[in-house]
């Protein structure tokens, strides 16, 4: 039912953990085979700079492919209706043929297929809302694009597919409260409310639906990245500078300064209160996602208040910001050199690291306290639970 092999990649979620697992010696060389013959994975990927360039490549092979055609019946594309059928119709094409490549060579985000989602969500929305009645707003357009983004979302589960439908989503709550004579003072509350809400489903996705480790698989990286989006929208529509700027851009005619804006205490108090619920939260739950949002939630947070109360000058403030950084930075990492509060500064195979450097050298983790390995060939699985942040959960 969906466009890629859900076994396999559920497979390829255990294998990328009996891996970790192996590299740092917890898992012999037998029984690694082991894992890799029971659960085996036939996708065809690559590393991700060749993913990058075989998405440009891709994409602009298709935009070649597409104004070829458009270029020869330029005459009848002056109507919108048969632009609005034509870009559909191209949509449908470029949809059949990533089908058949998918399944012919068992590609799975090594960037052609992705170029091929991207574009083929593109031009069905593009053609969908060209025959839509003309005078429509921006909210209904995205209102009725919906539904599309979240089929094609659901047939491939892909990121960028899941970073636009958000995007859609978000636009249409924006736009669509602007339409109001109060939407302008609500805008930020709403904003608030709905990530909220957003996030908590995708943290929680059994709400929606049965729990299912293959799903949950399937769908783990748009899941993720709901998550961060959400969050960063729940951060920013608190934070007073945005809140005030985005108010003075909205005012007719806009003024050369944003004016104050109401409850501006309150907004004052979720500029900071946000981010520390965040990192609180990361604390407990040794969260990296919260931890990281919470951290650049505070530096926005210092930075709106110099903004508006500039106790020194910018490049004084910058210097000083520089060396408290990164006196913290050396102080945590001296102090995590040894494991303590379930915390480590020893790499993970989640560090960014790994992009730069081998990541057979990424493997040193400190091993949890008073675990006994068992040395036996019975590989077994099942009974831990995958964290949707990249770093919660257990196993």
């Amino acid at each position: 039912m969906k466009a890629y092999n859900e076994a396999w990649i559920y497979n390829r979620t255990i294998i990328d953990q009996a891996e970790r697992w192996y590299r740092k010696r917890l898992l012999s060389d037998k029984q690694i085979a082991a894992v890799r013959q029971a659960y085996p994975v036939d996708f065809r990927q690559t590393n991700a700079f060749i993913e990058i360039g075989l998405f440009l490549f891709t994409t602009v092979a298709i935009l070649g492919s597409y104004l070829l055609p458009a270029s020869f019946f330029s005459m009848l594309l002056n109507n919108q209706t048969v632009y609005g059928l034509f870009n559909s119709a191209f949509g449908v094409v470029v949809g059949i043929v990533g089908h058949q490549l998918i399944n012919k060579r068992s590609l799975y985000r090594n960037g052609i297929d992705n170029a091929f989602v991207v574009t083929l969500a593109g031009f069905l929305a593009f053609g969908f809302n060209q025959l839509l009645p003309n005078g429509l707003s921006i909210s209904t357009h995205c209102l009725l694009t919906l539904p599309l983004l979240l089929t094609v979302l659901w047939y491939y589960g892909d990121t960028l597919i899941a970073f636009f439908t958000l995007a859609t989503f978000y636009t249409f709550v924006f736009d669509g409260l602007l339409q109001f004579s109060w939407g302008r003072g609500a805008l930020p509350f709403v904003m608030m409310t709905v990530s909220g809400l957003l996030y908590f489903l995708a943290r929680n996705p059994n709400l929606l639906w049965s729990k299912s480790p293959i799903r949950e698989a399937y769908y783990a990286d748009p899941q993720n990245l709901v998550q961060w989006v959400t969050l960063i929208v729940l951060a920013a529509s608190g934070n007073y500078f945005v809140v005030r700027e985005l108010n003075g851009l909205l005012l007719k005619p806009s003024p050369a300064h944003a004016p104050e804006i109401d409850l501006s205490f309150l907004f004052w108090t979720l500029t900071f209160a946000i981010p520390i619920t965040y990192l609180w939260q990361g604390l407990q739950k040794k969260d990296r996602m919260l931890l990281i949002l919470g951290v650049l939630g505070l530096i926005a947070g210092v930075m709106t208040f110099h903004d508006y109360f500039a106790l020194v000058p910018l490049n004084m403030a910058l210097t000083i910001g520089g060396l408290t950084l990164i006196g913290l930075a050396v102080l945590g990492i001296r102090y995590f050199r040894q494991p303590k509060h379930g915390f480590t500064d020893a790499p993970d195979d989640d560090s960014p690291d790994e992009f730069f450097v081998n990541t057979e050298a990424l493997t040193a983790i400190q091993a949890t306290a008073n675990t006994h390995h068992n040395t036996n060939d019975d590989v077994r699985f099942g009974g831990g639970s995958f964290g949707g942040a990249g770093s919660e959960g257990k196993y």
